[in-house]
């Protein structure tokens, strides 16, 4: 027979979700259930009080509506406690009559070198201009002064444009300067994966301890990732609480303004513009030319001027394409044993380099727009949870456009199609290479987005 817990839980957990039935009530251990008393083990004190506090009404709802009366829940905390032993007390020896020598000085603490930051990403590898002068200023004005002034600041700004170069750089130049400054560096995904680990094992006390009380300077990628991860969100405010009042450097980067990221938390948007928020745009023609010479130095490739200009006349979507194609055309010229040319770059990058000085930048907004004008479905259908195969199949196909024509990480098309998991993303990418390579219709349907989305504008 099952007991009234285990029937509670099953029907609770197509209407929680799996994500949330995993990480909240799988955790929680059944010791003894009966039409009056269910008592259970949590794995911490934590959890417990997030069940009391946010799950136990549901469950206790779920049990009415199968005819069984509430009966009282009761938890305890399975905490291992492993106290050392005390070593015995030996009397100490008398102490001989010694001269008291002077103190010998302790020299500083130095902390040790932030993890994850790319050597490549330095203020003097960095290229300024009309583009991002606030954001590379503001960058250089805190790796001065941590913690005084700027604080928080946020970078915003599309794909490949240089804000987790200017991140790592602060990371950088403060460990340069303040060695004994201790610095986190992380993408806001593993921020959630990190706290929903801690909550999952116990590990909560070490989490916060990491974040709110070993570190002077914390550095976040893409915090818009959070946006709709309530408990991740509700941790984070924390973590900016405790060190924005203790006088702690807070740097994180962005696609897009606090006031724009859907599913954000008001107090938490309110927070993220306290300090400065600056934007990075795509780089002008000066500046593109700024960085193909010196991506060409570093890599020694020789490549006249007047190429150079071309070539940063032809793409001018962000410096991660630009520098992409310098490597290609280089590459090819070695391998073809010819000199770098206009003639040559116009070959090598094909019609697609000159067709992007006419066509706007793919985004995943005009991805979403063109799907749902060509299926005649809502955008707000594409966004949300209905899996509907009328809905599914076009959500499928523009979540593998969207990766595929705007170069954005599985996170950030995920956030884009209402907040949904990375894996859901990643899982669309390969079930529509799998079914094209079988179904020429599904084939001609998505070559014949592609071709809208591509097409230059006249």
């Amino acid at each position: 027979m099952t007991d009234i817990w285990t029937e509670a839980l099953r029907g609770l957990q197509p209407r929680l979700g799996r994500e949330t039935y995993d990480l909240w009530l799988r955790p929680l251990e059944l010791v003894t259930a009966t039409e009056t008393r269910v008592q259970l083990r949590a794995p911490s004190q934590f959890m417990k009080e997030w069940f009391e506090n946010h799950y136990k009404a549901a469950v206790l709802d779920e049990m009415t509506t199968r005819g069984h009366a509430p009966p009282a829940i009761e938890i305890e905390v399975a905490i291992e406690m492993t106290p050392e032993a005390e070593p015995a007390a030996v009397p100490a020896p008398a102490a001989p009559s010694v001269a008291v020598s002077a103190p010998i000085p302790v020299p500083p603490v130095r902390a040790p070198p932030p993890t994850g930051l790319a050597n490549r990403y330095r203020f003097d590898t960095f290229i300024t201009g009309a583009s991002n002068e606030l954001a590379a200023s503001a960058a250089a004005a805190v790796a001065e002064e941590p913690g005084q002034r700027f604080n928080p600041l946020l970078l915003y700004g599309g794909v490949g444009l240089g804000k987790t170069h200017l991140l790592h750089a602060v990371g950088h130049a403060i460990h340069d300067a303040h060695p004994e400054k201790r610095i986190v560096y992380l993408s806001a995904e593993r921020f959630m994966n990190e706290f929903i680990s801690a909550v999952r094992y116990n590990q909560f006390d070490e989490f916060r301890q990491r974040y709110r009380e070993e570190s002077d300077v914390l550095l976040v990628d893409d915090i818009q990732f959070i946006a709709g991860r309530d408990r991740t969100m509700d941790e984070f405010f924390h973590v900016f609480n405790a060190l924005y009042e203790a006088g702690k450097q807070i740097m994180v980067t962005a696609d897009r303004t606090p006031s724009d990221m859907q599913g954000m938390e008001e107090r938490l948007t309110s927070r993220l513009n306290w300090g400065l928020v600056a934007d990075v745009k795509a780089p002008d023609l000066e500046t593109r030319v700024a960085i193909l010479r010196q991506k060409a130095e570093q890599d020694r490739i020789g490549i006249p001027d007047d190429v150079c200009v071309h070539l940063a006349t032809l793409v001018r979507s962000n410096v991660r394409e630009l520098e992409g194609a310098l490597v290609r055309v280089s590459t090819f010229a070695a391998l073809k044993g010819r000199p770098i040319t206009e003639a040559f770059v116009r070959e090598v990058l094909g019609e697609a380099a000159e067709a992007e000085r006419h066509a706007a930048p793919i985004t995943v907004e005009a991805v979403q727009k063109t799907v749902a004008q060509y299926f005649s479905v809502r955008i707000s259908d594409l966004k949300g949870p209905r899996r509907h195969k009328g809905i599914a199949r076009p959500r499928m196909i523009a979540m593998f456009l969207s990766r595929e024509l705007t170069g954005s990480s599985f996170p950030e098309i995920g956030m884009r199609f209402g907040g949904k998991d990375h894996s859901t993303v990643i899982n669309a990418c390969k079930r529509m290479t799998a079914i094209s390579l079988e179904d020429p219709e599904l084939r001609a349907t998505i070559s014949s987005l592609r071709t809208q989305l591509v097409a230059p504008s006249r």
